[in-house]
Formats: structure tokens, sequence, C-alpha cells
């Protein structure tokens, strides 16, 4: 063969090559781009999952506090009523304002609650509502003292929970 066909021959080949490289660089870029964008979305949807959480768990602290205060008040409106009533069959009533206040905080409590992420403080934030409500509807004073002692030590350690999960979302 002549020397014109090898070069010839070498410049197909060099551009095959060439080519070749230039593609396989290309789809390798692509993916990899592909693979960044996925992992940004991932990313971004994660932070944002986690801002949700922390904004709901802050929520959660100032309605439990709030919500605690109302079950408190509600105690002493029990206790007079109970200190204060003539016969035993006599029906402790909360005043309505009152009432209605532990209905609406209630209902965000339980909304806020089934928001939690975390399954084990979504499981005691439920059995702290629960507590709170033996509270108000206990039937005798001895009732009311003994499930408002509970729920005190139930809501420190739901109050310190949560502080926990809040430190960890971080």
């Amino acid at each position: 063969m002549e020397p014109v066909t090898w070069g010839f021959i070498g410049t197909i080949v060099g551009t095959i090559s060439g080519a070749s490289a230039s593609i396989l660089t290309t789809v390798i870029t692509e993916r990899n781009l592909r693979h960044i964008k996925r992992d940004e979305a991932l990313f971004a949807r994660e932070e944002k999952a986690k801002e949700f959480q922390f904004s709901n768990l802050l929520k959660l602290q100032d309605v439990l506090s709030s919500t605690m205060r109302l079950v408190a008040r509600a105690h002493m409106e029990d206790r007079e009523h109970f200190r204060q009533r003539h016969s035993p069959s006599d029906v402790s009533m909360l005043s309505e304002e009152l009432d209605n206040e532990l209905l609406m905080s209630s209902k965000e409590l339980s909304i806020l609650s089934e928001r939690i992420a975390d399954d084990e403080l979504r499981e005691n934030i439920k059995l702290l509502r629960t507590k709170m409500t033996s509270v108000v509807v206990a039937e005798s004073a001895e009732d009311s003292g003994a499930a408002f002692k509970s729920l005190s030590y139930a809501f420190d350690e739901s109050m310190a929970e949560i502080g926990m999960v809040l430190r960890n979302t971080l």
C-alpha cells in the first residue's frame, strides 16, 4: 500500500476514535449532570422536610404549654367545684370560655401531633393528650389530683423528648 493510503486510513481511524471519545465524554458528562440534579432535588426535599418538622415541633411545644396551662385551670376549677358541691351527684361543669379554649387547643394539638415524623414521639404526644383528657374528665378530687400529677411528669418527659428531637433535626 502506498503511504497516501496509510495516511488516509490513519486520518479516518483518528477521526473515528476522536469522535468516539468526544461522544463518550458527552454521555458521561450528561449522566453525571442528571445524577447531580437528582441529588440536589433530593437534598432540597430533605431540607424542606427538616424545616417543616422543626417549625412543627416548635409550634407543638407552644401549644402543649398553653394546653397544659388550660388543663391546670380546669383542674383548679374542678377542685373548687368538688370542694363546694353539696351532694356527690352534682356534676362539675367547666366555664364555657375554658371549655372552648380547651376544645380549640386540643384540636390544634391533635393536628400538630399527627404531623410529627418521629413515630415514637407522635405516640408519646398521643399518650400525653390522653392524660390531659383524664384530668379534665376526672370524677373526684382524688382522681383529678392523681391524673394531674401523672400528667405533670409525662409533660416534662414529653417536652424533653421534643427538645431532643429538635436538636437532632438541625
